[in-house]
């Protein structure tokens, strides 16, 4: 099984197409693009039906089967599309989707795809079963940057063009919400047509629309970058994001920091790894570890512990200050003016 990424599908596509698809992950613009990638390329090669399934509690599997093992009746090729949707893919179901690659034959294309997650599903034993050509295609969130190369691809295309300012506030709307970014894309087109823009004019047009992960908080914490982190933890509050998972995600970072700091530089490279902290994030540790020392991160282990105790003590009246104040501690050592320990102690 070749195992690619959303980016690597249309030159795999020019160069074949394979007779298994598995596309998975919790990304619907991307997953949708490379989705209907696949089934063009298989309508130039003849592939001229298409079947759906879609699957849910007491499934049938005997149509699928069906129509694996049958020819279609206005072509001599056929996709067979199954959507795995959220569902826990139990060992029942993976029993089924192996008689299904038995069935595997050039005039039928198998596609697969589901939300959950491509290293959930690498690890499944029908997945290891797929025969050798199939391919594993994996949807990742964009970060910052590769959501500002994939803006950029997008205005080329439409033939709209960005003031520098303008390209920043629609990043601020839209970053970390590719679907929200595309639709906002296609309705200034359809509004406008191939046309420049200023921030003003765009101002007018945008609602925010921004999504973010307690990940994407941790980065813009990590990275000293004030404004982002204030924006991402406002929009992370509007999705009623449980508050103790963005407390737990704090802490953990504040432990990997201790650790990190605790050690020498030449042992920080194995630190990271010991923690698990990739290279591609690791210059942001870099930058906390500059700005944070040592006995400023026990004090904020500190505040979330108070934080902790006092939000399963209902004792917090202004959660959205609570947080911001977490927040605020990671930017930069301030005089502690406020604590929430003080605050506990009253």
């Amino acid at each position: 099984m070749n195992k690619l990424y959303a980016s690597q599908l249309s030159q795999h596509l020019q160069q074949q197409l394979a007779g298994c698809y598995l596309v998975f992950g919790e990304e619907p613009l991307q997953k949708q693009d490379c989705l209907d990638q696949i089934r063009v390329k298989a309508r130039q090669q003849g592939f001229d039906e298409r079947q759906q399934f879609r699957l849910e509690a007491q499934f049938d599997w005997e149509p699928v089967f069906s129509a694996m093992q049958s020819l279609s009746l206005f072509s001599s090729r056929q996709i067979i599309e199954l959507d795995l949707q959220a569902q826990k893919l139990t060992a029942a179901t993976g029993k089924e989707l192996k008689q299904l690659f038995d069935l595997l034959h050039p005039d039928t294309l198998l596609l697969l795809h589901g939300e959950r997650s491509p290293a959930e599903i690498s690890k499944l034993s029908w997945v290891k079963a797929l025969p050798k050509d199939s391919v594993l295609l994996s949807i990742y969130p964009l970060d910052d940057q590769q959501f500002q190369k994939w803006l950029q691809q997008q205005l080329r295309q439409a033939g709209i063009q960005f003031s520098p300012d303008a390209s920043q506030l629609f990043l601020h709307h839209c970053s970390g919400n590719l679907l929200a970014a595309r639709q906002n894309l296609d309705k200034l087109l359809l509004t406008f047509g191939p046309c420049s823009l200023d921030e003003p004019a765009l101002a007018d047009f945008l609602a925010d629309q921004s999504s973010f992960s307690v990940f994407q908080l941790s980065d813009a914490l990590l990275a000293g970058q004030q404004q982002q982190a204030f924006h991402r933890l406002q929009r992370l509050l509007g999705q009623d994001e449980e508050p103790t998972l963005l407390c737990w995600q704090l802490h953990r970072e504040v432990q990997n920091l201790l650790q990190l700091q605790q050690g020498t530089m030449a042992e920080r490279a194995g630190l990271f790894k010991q923690l698990g902290i990739w290279p591609k994030r690791q210059p942001l540790y870099q930058q906390a570890l500059q700005r944070l020392p040592l006995n400023w991160l026990h004090y904020i282990l500190q505040e979330l512990a108070s934080f902790d105790r006092q939000f399963k003590g209902g004792q917090l009246t202004q959660l959205p200050l609570a947080l911001t104040h977490l927040c605020s501690l990671f930017l930069a050592p301030v005089p502690k003016a406020f604590s929430l320990q003080r605050y506990e102690q009253r």
